[in-house]
C-alpha cells in the first residue's frame, strides 16, 4: 500500500459495531449507580410455577436465555390453547420484577407495533427479527452487565438499546482529510453510501444512510 498507491491516496475508515458505557467498577467510584447481572442465581420456579397454573401449560415452559431475549419452547408457542400475546405480557410484567430489570419487551408487541414510540423502543424494534429473535427483550437498567456471558465474565455489554450504546467511534483518515471533529449524530450506515460517493461509483443496493460531507469536502 505504501509503496505502490501511497497512504496519501488511500481513505481509512475505522468503526465498530456497538459502544458501550464504562465498566461498574469505573461507574461505582464516581458515583454512578451500576453492577453485573445474574439471571442463573433468580428465583424463578416460583414464577414459572404461576405462569404455567394460570396459563394450563404442562411440561417444560422456556427453552432459555439467550441475551437479550428469553425464549419459550416451540411445544409452548404452537400450542393453539396458549395466547402467546397474553403469555408473554406476563412474562414480560413478571420479568421486570426481578434485581436490575428495567424492562421486558414482548416480541409479539413488536410484531404488532404497539409498544410506546421512544428511543428506546425503537432501538428493540431494530434489533427484532421475527425468524431468529426470542419472546420477551430483557432490558437492564443503563450502566448493568449481564455477569456471565456464555462463561465469560464481561467487561462491556454488546447490544444494550440504551443510548451510550449508540455512541460508535468513526474516524475517517488519509486521502488529505484535516483533523475534526464531528458532533452532529451520524450513523455507522452512513460509511457505505460515504465511501460509494468518494470513489464515485453506486451506493450497494442494500446501503442506507446518508453522506458525510464533511469527508467529501476535504477529498482532492
Amino acid at each position: 500500500m505504501d509503496q505502490e498507491i501511497g497512504l496519501e491516496n488511500t481513505l481509512i475508515v475505522l468503526s465498530a459495531d456497538h459502544g458501550s458505557p464504562e465498566a461498574p467498577g469505573y461507574l461505582n467510584k464516581i458515583g454512578v449507580p451500576a453492577d453485573y447481572v445474574s439471571p442463573d442465581e433468580w428465583d424463578k420456579d416460583p414464577v414459572v410455577a404461576r405462569i404455567k397454573n394460570k396459563f394450563g401449560i404442562e411440561g417444560q415452559m422456556i427453552e432459555g436465555y439467550d441475551h437479550p431475549y428469553l425464549y419459550l419452547t416451540s411445544d409452548v408457542i404452537n400450542n393453539p390453547d396458549v395466547d402467546l400475546t397474553a403469555l408473554e405480557t406476563t412474562i414480560a410484567k413478571e420479568l421486570v420484577a426481578f434485581p436490575a430489570v428495567s424492562y421486558a419487551v414482548p416480541s409479539t408487541s413488536l410484531e404488532r407495533g404497539t409498544v410506546p414510540d421512544n428511543l428506546l423502543t425503537r432501538a428493540v424494534l431494530n434489533n427484532y427479527n421475527a425468524a431468529r429473535s426470542g419472546n420477551v427483550y430483557v432490558v437492564f437498567n443503563p450502566g448493568w452487565f449481564i455477569n456471565n456471558l456464555d462463561g465469560l465474565s464481561v467487561a462491556v455489554v454488546h447490544g444494550s438499546p440504551w443510548r451510550y450504546d449508540t455512541y460508535v467511534p468513526i474516524l475517517f483518515a488519509g486521502n488529505g482529510i484535516k483533523p475534526q471533529t464531528v458532533s452532529r449524530r451520524v450513523h455507522t450506515v452512513d460509511v457505505a453510501i460515504t465511501l460509494a460517493t468518494a470513489i464515485g461509483t453506486q451506493p450497494p443496493s442494500g446501503a442506507s444512510g446518508e453522506v458525510l460531507l464533511e469527508v467529501l469536502e476535504q477529498q482532492p
